[in-house]
């Protein structure tokens, strides 16, 4: 039978020459436009093979005159061709955001992915049965035959078309597509059966190829189209995509996590570089971004531009937080030093902010309202979690304290993280510090800043504290410490903790009832503590210290330091307050710092330099001789799971 096949051809032109224009017009970035740029690779490798298996090619003899290759080639023109409606529906699942939930739900997952399995079963029976088509001898070519079953395949495409258009009006119906995506999206079903139903009526004319590239045209110009979808300036979505993301996002009810990042003093950068030099260095942060997004795989991440130098990167589905804001906090400094003029490296500053949807922000509103304002709220060129500094949200926790912690107790909302403190002369991880975070289903995490001086005031500091002591002595006594290296915790004691005249006997029992040796807890006590009711407090801290338990003066140097003070009570280690070491600038901040830890060595306490986040630092205490260094150089806090992990793999290290 001759056969024309000119018209797929043209769809391999049409499709290749698709795929140019969406990278030149920098449309194959971010995993929406992925998506579509898979769907058209897969359409045009689909038509490569509707030429192979059908056409007479007789420049490709004797290979395109065996049966054998026309029936793989057939076969991989099947198998592509459900492919081809099954990426269909993954790119509109992933443009409305309701892909992960039909992979997610088992139901959903099996009607989508079975009919692929099912073919796949199909066209492997194929090349002993021909039950779906089977190719004869005819002269110095092949001839093309379908087989009884083949109707089977054509149902299976037939059924991936309706699954496409009920996700399709769904998603309208839930405002996840507006009018003109919906009739594009809408338009590939006709245009595709039309296509399809000719060359099932007529064999010799490959038309249903041909169909489908235009259905990608209709789709790249009205769906991914560039002016609506993609800054054309720095290659990111735009500011129109990020809106209609975010109201997905909230409607799909997912996980995600999004991070702002916020050029500073746009205008002035602007003024100076002129226009295009300016679009350069947008260009460069946007692919300062796009390198944090291979670095980081996840199932669904996304970069885009808001205007006015404000970047948005947006993960969905599984990650991992710790890693994402490990990579923020590293990529600060080099998008800081990122761009250079005339041999002049501009500093560059940015705010950054990473919020936790939905624990952090309830709705998409709330989101896009904080894209516009947060860069005012946060320090810059650090990263800063909105938890951390939301001021609308510590005016909503402020007021709602005493019921946020009443339902926390009540409920278990209250987890211990651990920080580990590294030691100068063991080289190693020795001990770590226990931090309690507290987490409501509405506000997300409430800073320890906020609830434990609402929480002394009331009271409840009481069961708190309780509640501290015994978790970590459930964690020594269930961990596997020993094998970590880790030789004590250091637990933080209240102020109305130590007034209490049988604090030492509460300790010890709960050490007796976990089988707890005293040295393997050490209480720290703030320095403002111990000056607000010294003697009530030393009293405490004596009767502790009898049991065998050690003690730390925290926060040194946030108060008063009165050394006359500190050498009465039992300290065996004092801890440096961050803004010390935050205040090691210049020769004399240095030179009084040495002074200080000549200081207090000579009355034979051993020191623990808090809040060091820097090699240098870290170096120049250790040389000092303080034993202890603890800060974000070495570690963050972490959950139990993470800690252990952390400690097991330091001490293999």
């Amino acid at each position: 039978m001759y056969r024309v096949y000119y018209l797929d051809v043209a769809a391999i032109f049409v499709l290749f020459a698709l795929l140019t224009s969406l990278y030149f017009r920098r449309m194959n970035r971010g995993r929406d436009n992925q998506a579509f740029v898979k769907y058209v690779v897969i359409l045009l490798v689909l038509s490569i093979t509707d030429v192979l298996r059908s056409a007479p090619l007789h420049f490709l003899q004797p290979l395109s005159g065996s049966i054998l290759f026309r029936e793989i080639v057939c076969s991989i023109y099947n198998f592509l061709n459900v492919i081809s409606y099954a990426m269909y529906i993954h790119m509109v699942g992933r443009m409305t955001g309701t892909f992960r939930r039909i992979v997610r739900t088992p139901f959903y997952a099996v009607c989508y992915g079975l009919p692929v399995v099912a073919e796949l079963v199909l066209l492997a029976i194929n090349f002993s049965k021909h039950i779906l088509f089977s190719y004869t001898s005819s002269g110095i070519d092949v001839q093309y035959n379908r087989g009884p079953y083949l109707w089977i395949v054509i149902g299976i495409g037939y059924y991936y078309v309706i699954f496409a258009f009920i996700l399709i009006t769904h998603c309208f119906l839930h405002k996840s597509l507006d009018k003109v995506k919906y009739a594009a999206m809408m338009v590939v079903f006709p245009i595709n059966i039309i296509a399809f139903n000719v060359q099932m009526l007529h064999p010799e004319i490959l038309a249903q190829m041909f169909g489908f590239a235009i259905t990608a045209l209709v789709l790249s110009f009205f769906v991914i189209s560039p002016e609506e979808n993609v800054d054309m300036e720095t290659g990111a979505r735009s500011y129109t995509a990020f809106r209609r993301a975010a109201r997905n996002l909230y409607e799909a009810k997912d996980d995600a996590y999004v991070m702002f990042g916020k050029l500073q003093n746009i205008a002035s950068i602007r003024a100076t570089l002129g226009y295009e030099m300016y679009i350069d260095l947008l260009k460069a942060i946007s692919d300062n971004f796009y390198d944090m997004l291979k670095n980081y795989r996840t199932e669904d991440v996304n970069l885009y531009y808001l205007k006015n130098g404000l970047f948005a990167y947006v993960v969905r589905g599984k990650y991992h937080l710790d890693e994402i804001e490990k990579t923020a906090e590293e990529m600060i400094p080099k998008l800081r030093d990122l761009f250079e003029v005339d041999g002049i490296r501009l500093k560059l500053d940015f705010a950054i902010c990473g919020v936790v949807i939905p624990n952090e922000i309830s709705n998409d509103r709330q989101l896009v309202k904080l894209s516009e304002t947060f860069d005012s709220a946060v320090p810059l060129n650090k990263y800063v979690r909105y938890s951390e500094m939301a001021p609308e949200k510590d005016f909503v926790v402020k007021n709602n304290l005493d019921r946020i912690i009443t339902d926390a107790i009540k409920n278990n909302r209250f987890e211990m993280y651990y920080q580990p403190i590294y030691s100068t002369k063991d080289e190693k991880f020795v001990s770590a510090e226990a931090l309690i975070r507290l987490k409501d289903d509405q506000l997300g995490f409430i800073s320890p800043a906020l609830f434990i001086p609402a929480a002394e005031k009331s009271g409840s500091i009481l069961q708190i504290g309780e509640f501290v002591i015994k978790d970590v002595c459930r964690f020594i006594s269930e961990g596997d410490l020993a094998n970590t290296g880790i030789k004590f915790v250091e637990v933080n004691l209240s102020v109305v903790q130590c007034m209490q005249a049988n604090m030492a006997d509460k300790i010890k029992d709960i050490l007796s009832e976990y089988n707890i040796d005293p040295d393997r807890i050490n209480f720290e006590i703030t320095e403002t503590a111990s000056d607000y009711l010294g003697d009530a407090v030393l009293r405490t801290m004596r009767d502790i210290t009898t049991n065998g338990n050690g003690f730390s003066l925290d926060d040194y140097g946030s108060g008063y330091s009165n050394l006359s003070r500190v050498m009465s009570f039992p300290y065996r280690i004092i801890k440096l307050d961050k803004s010390l070491v935050d205040g090691l600038v210049d020769t004399r901040s240095y030179d009084i710092m040495r002074q200080t830890i000549s200081l207090l060595k000579s009355l034979g306490a051993e020191i623990v330099v808090e809040g060091v986040e820097d090699e240098e630092k870290a170096m120049w205490f250790s040389e000092m001789g303080c034993e202890y260094i603890q800060g974000f150089y070495y570690a963050k806090p972490m959950p139990e799971h993470e800690f252990m992990a952390f400690c097991k793999s330091s001490a293999v290290g």
